[in-house]
């Protein structure tokens, strides 16, 4: 589901991880400029403006929010 600018402000998500992803994401980066979409329980996927996307994942072990530029690879390693 991508996310509206109003959805964004609101922090309007499905799920707690979801919205520390959102939170960080909004401290981090100037999310206006990015088209943002809740892709699973604990992730958001975000394109930039050159069309490259990466993933936000939040980590419940560390409790940090991990940045994967290809999730297969990810979920392959913990395998």
């Amino acid at each position: 589901m991508k996310l509206t600018n109003e959805d964004i402000n609101k922090n309007h998500v499905d799920t707690i991880s979801q919205y520390y992803v959102l939170d960080y994401l909004k401290r981090q980066l100037n999310i206006n400029e990015f088209e943002i979409y809740l892709y699973d329980k604990d992730t958001i996927k975000v394109i930039d403006k050159n069309l490259e996307t990466g993933y936000f994942k939040y980590n419940s072990c560390t409790k940090n929010i991990d940045f994967f530029e290809n999730l297969e690879n990810e979920r392959e390693m913990e395998i």
